[in-house]
């Protein structure tokens, strides 16, 4: 007889409800994303879905329902809680620094001195950057990089703040198809 090995629960959206005034942007809604699952939310623009993912990212807070991450009901309201679980977003317009280096931008507001330090971050993003087939020059500024090296900049910084769960809003909608490809390698990879 063949054991069944029965997969663990990464988060649970239980009964998600969040509305804007009399819009209602997310109703009812309930599903499980599994450890190591690459799962895709896929809706016309305006459908929701990254009403959803900004609820477990700490952006916004339902107003009905419930989150668990790991198996553990959360409260997710700030985007530092949500670090705190290990849940990182890449959103879809990019929040870096144009004027500093790639390596720069991953280091920016951390707080740990240790995390925070230029020779210490630059070998532990190079140790992320092995591990996952990441191809990226962390002294060049982010003004020289294209948009796919800026998301893989983006995914990079998350990963440094120890992001376990990784949310990843419209990833290829500014990608040519060769890009597209490189990033679901990189993200298959990093399952």
């Amino acid at each position: 007889m063949k054991k069944t090995v029965e997969k663990e629960i990464s988060v649970r959206f239980e009964n998600i409800t969040k509305t804007f005034g009399s819009v209602i942007a997310n109703e009812d809604i309930t599903f499980d994303v599994y450890k190591g699952e690459i799962l895709s939310l896929l809706g016309e623009n305006g459908s929701g879905k990254t009403t959803l993912m900004n609820m477990l990212s700490g952006i916004y807070f339902p107003d009905e329902g419930n989150i668990y991450v790991n198996g553990k009901h959360v409260s997710i309201s700030s985007p530092m809680d949500a670090f705190s679980l290990k849940i990182g977003m890449v959103h879809q317009h990019f929040k870096l620094i144009d004027v500093f280096s790639c390596l720069e931008n991953i280091v920016l507001g951390i707080k740990d001195k240790e995390k925070a330090d230029m020779k210490n971050a630059a070998l532990a993003v190079k140790e992320i950057c092995d591990k996952y087939g990441f191809e990226l020059n962390l002294a060049k500024k982010v003004y020289e990089l294209s948009v796919s090296e800026k998301q893989t900049l983006e995914i990079i910084k998350v990963l440094y703040r120890d992001a376990e769960i990784l949310i990843l809003d419209e990833p290829t909608a500014v990608l040519t198809p060769l890009e597209i490809r490189n990033l679901f390698a990189v993200l298959k990879n990093m399952r």
